[in-house]
């Protein structure tokens, strides 16, 4: 029984760590100001852009960021670069978009490689061979930028050692679902709390794998896009920092994209990240804690990495509520206390309530509860993709459907739905034997898991994709102006 409780403390421990780092992290954020970019040398030409845009099967949004990405306003030479592995139509498409391009005076080219080798970071490395220019701006294929997201981040670069400058994500379709505003506000949160505090705290900022400009030699002095991790971005982000590079966080420049309509869309991409962001702790924990950084940094640093570890824990505590409901009697004890008050630190919630911008408090209770919601169903989804992550071997970069695209793009019917409606039940029936016996404390905690696991578990089940009309690019490129127009410019948190 020792053991039991020691291994049943330390996860209880590891979960407080996590959630209440959240309060520390929203503590800096009331710190952060915008960035201010130095004046650009009136005898100085501005420096020469190349928008890369990794495209892999994105029939219905290739063409649409193409030409966003052909309206971006700025001073100096632009050049773009469409770096293609789709195995679909989408190839066509994007020819006919270049080709109109090239027809009309601008510098276009469409790249397509012999394999998808190495994927996103492939075809980024691939892109970077070929092109000249000392300023890179990535755009995936469901970002719509507005038309001074150059003009308002490139002059952000001239800093000293600025690797990169990432810019806020907006959300062309928040209000389609409860499931895309849970997700909305779950990014919400990395940005609006996590991103501006990492930048008022001096901590490592991480390039979220669009709406960022990058500077050439910073990447190539990390030594370039490396493709044995599936979040090559957070790689590389890191990689820079170890090298005294630094990123700059835009939180007043916005770059709206579209949300997973789908959960079984929604649990791909999050197993992705999970996978992903294991990959890289496995690979940079080492070196970020012999480097010669703030200790503040590296603890910062690991429990970013490590976040999705969060997702194997709550799967644990769930799994030792059954024998910790045999050895422990009815009634108030040390055991049936300390649990929910690891659980319930309130740090994510405090994030979600100040990452809700000009929302109502009706409004941000109900998506905080489906975030909630949604969090704790991938406990099991995740923990499986951690897992892999942990093992060491190369996972497939698999892309994210996004509504409205055609059946062909759905994606399959998870294996993982009917173990997490198992597990659903087994919650739900633990909470209810729990109260039974006269150990209530848990019974909430349970019944969330429950409610979690079977909306992911039935979402994974179904697989099928909503068939949303596709915006315009004109009515997209509204909204993009819109969220450049309306993004905060205050300091208030």
């Amino acid at each position: 029984m020792a053991f039991f409780e020691i291994a049943y403390g330390a996860v209880l421990l590891a979960l407080f760590v996590f959630g209440a780092n959240g309060y520390l992290l929203l503590f800096w954020r009331r710190r952060y100001r915008p960035p201010t970019a130095p004046p650009m040398d009136a005898g100085r030409p501005w420096p020469d852009v190349l928008v890369q845009i990794p495209v892999y099967d994105e029939r219905d949004v290739a063409v649409r960021v193409v030409e966003a990405a052909a309206r971006l306003r700025y001073p100096g030479k632009v050049a773009i670069q469409v770096l293609d592995d789709s195995d679909d139509d989408t190839s066509i498409l994007v020819a006919q978009a270049v080709d109109a391009l090239r027809r009309s005076g601008r510098e276009a080219s469409h790249v397509r490689r012999a394999s998808r080798e190495g994927f996103k970071a492939g075809a980024l490395a691939a892109g970077l061979r070929l092109a000249r220019a000392e300023v890179l701006a990535i755009l995936d294929a469901d970002f719509v930028p507005a038309p001074d997201l150059l003009e308002r981040t490139v002059p952000l670069l001239e800093g000293a050692r600025v690797a990169c400058v990432q810019a806020r994500w907006g959300h062309l379709n928040r209000s389609e679902s409860a499931l895309t505003r849970g997700q909305a506000l779950g990014i919400d949160i990395h940005f609006a709390v996590e991103q501006r505090a990492r930048a008022a705290a001096g901590l490592p900022v991480s390039f979220n794998g669009s709406a960022g400009v990058w500077r050439r030699s910073a990447i190539e002095d990390a030594g370039g896009w490396s493709d044995d991790t599936l979040t090559e971005d957070l790689d590389l982000s890191y990689r820079t920092w170890l090298r005294g590079w630094r990123m700059v966080y835009a939180d007043d420049v916005v770059c709206p994209a579209e949300i997973p309509e789908v959960l079984a869309s929604f649990k791909a991409q999050q197993r992705r990240w999970a996978r992903g962001s294991t990959e890289v702790a496995c690979k940079l924990l080492g070196p970020i804690w012999r480097a010669r950084v703030p200790l503040v940094a590296k603890v910062e640093a690991t429990l970013h990495l490590t976040h999705y570890f969060v997702h194997p824990l709550l799967l644990l505590s769930a799994a030792m509520a059954l024998p910790l409901g045999l050895i422990s009697r009815p009634g108030p004890s040390l055991w049936t206390v300390l649990p929910p008050l690891a659980m319930a630190t309130g740090g994510p919630l405090a994030m979600a309530l100040a990452a809700c911008r000009g929302m109502t408090i009706r409004a941000r209770l109900r998506d905080a509860a489906t975030m909630t919601v949604l969090g704790l169903g991938l406990m099991l989804s995740n923990t499986t993709a951690v897992l892999r992550g942990l093992a060491g071997r190369r996972g497939e970069f698999v892309r994210t459907p996004k509504g409205g695209s055609s059946s062909s793009y759905g994606p399959r019917a998870d294996s993982l739905g009917a173990a997490e409606l198992l597990a659903s039940a087994a919650c739900g029936g633990l909470a209810a034997w729990l109260l039974v016996r006269g150990m209530p404390a848990l019974a909430p905690f349970l019944v969330l898991y429950a409610a979690g696991l079977g909306t992911i578990g039935w979402g994974g089940l179904r697989g099928t994709l909503s068939q949303r009309p596709r915006e315009s690019v004109s009515s997209a490129l509204e909204s993009a102006e819109r969220f450049s127009r309306e993004a905060p410019v205050s300091t208030e948190p």
